[in-house]
């Protein structure tokens, strides 16, 4: 990129900068150049949420009575308002590592009869992309039907392998993958 090699007055055609001594014409061009630099870099969209201290591959479970949740306000989201239980204004979370631009968290969805659910959200200009059930137990409140368990695994390449299983019945396993775009699609 070329330097400043004139600056003028609005509507006047002298060259101010041939006006300046020399030391003072190469501050100013030296300014430039670093004007110029600082408006070629990417602007980062930097993310509200905390920086996950998990590693890739992710395969544990979660113990309900010992979880220490983040919290984020839900403003600094678009997309919170179907993750809330308490009505509150600030989102409960565990951070995953990112896939790129994407941030991965597990959020409670412990509302009603159900105190183990968790969602896995994908997150992309702080935004909720997608999101899919991928731990937890569910069972007829009422009724003595076995329990359904849900659990997940992600691995290194950010493929998720879900795991259903209830007595009677075989496992269920699907395997899902994170595309471009947030988006969790089954492959």
């Amino acid at each position: 990129m070329n330097e400043v090699s004139s600056v003028r007055h609005k509507d006047k055609t002298n060259n101010i900068l041939e006006e300046l001594p020399a030391d003072a014409q190469l501050s100013f061009k030296a300014f430039g150049k670093k004007l110029r630099e600082n408006f070629s870099k990417p602007i980062t969209n930097k993310s509200p949420l905390a920086k996950s201290n998990e590693t890739l591959p992710y395969d544990k479970r979660i113990d309900i009575k010992t979880v220490k949740y983040n919290l984020i306000e839900s403003k600094l989201l678009k997309g919170t308002s179907e993750f809330f239980c308490d009505g509150g204004d600030k989102l409960r979370y565990l951070p995953l590592p990112n896939k790129g631009d994407i941030y991965l968290i597990l959020v409670p969805m412990d509302c009603g009869d159900f105190d183990y659910r968790f969602y896995l959200l994908t997150i992309k200009n702080n935004t909720i992309i997608s999101n899919l059930y991928v731990e937890g137990i569910w069972y007829e409140p009422n009724g003595d039907e076995s329990e359904e368990i849900t659990s997940f695994r992600i691995d290194k390449d950010f493929s998720i392998k879900v795991k259903t299983t209830s007595a009677g019945s075989p496992q269920e396993v699907s395997i899902y993958t994170i595309r471009d775009d947030g988006r969790i699609i089954e492959k």
